[in-house]
Parts: C-alpha cells; sequence; structure tokens
C-alpha cells in the first residue's frame, strides 16, 4: 500500500500531533514529520518543494478523521468504461 509507513507514523504520533498541533496540517515523509502548516495547500506546495515528485502525505491534524467519499454519479464514473 502506498504511503504505509507515513500513515503507520501519523497514527504512532498522532496524541502528540493533537496536543501541539490540533486542526492544522502536518507534512510527513516515510517515519518523519517534515512541517507543520496553517492550510492544506502551504504543506503540498512545500511537500512539492522539499521532497519533490514523490508521495507524501499530508494530513489535518484531528481527534476524528473526516472522510471524503465521491459516489461514482459525481464524479462521471457511471458507465465509464475502461
Amino acid at each position: 500500500m502506498e504511503l504505509k509507513e507515513e500513515l503507520e507514523y501519523f497514527v504512532s504520533v498522532k496524541e502528540d500531533l493533537l496536543k501541539h498541533h490540533r486542526n492544522q496540517y502536518v507534512l510527513i515523509k516515510g517515519k518523519g514529520l517534515v512541517g507543520t502548516y496553517s492550510t492544506f495547500e502551504e504543506a503540498f506546495n512545500d511537500g512539492v518543494k522539499q521532497l519533490g515528485n514523490v508521495p507524501f502525505l499530508v494530513r489535518q491534524v484531528q481527534e476524528k478523521d473526516e472522510v471524503v467519499q465521491f459516489p461514482a454519479l459525481a464524479v462521471g464514473a457511471i458507465n465509464a468504461h475502461s
């Protein structure tokens, strides 16, 4: 699974992140916190600048993780053929 190491790291430090960086966005690569940011855009842009075109994780630090769903009808995937 892509970003497995980053997700595991996020879960392992989430309680500490909640104490110090609640509602901020974190940039994680491997088992390391690259930085914290006020917006997703800041975190993403800094990730590309510092790390380049490689997979990295940007997550908002919240008590409960927000689930984002894109129903097939909303994204035009109904009747889509490969």
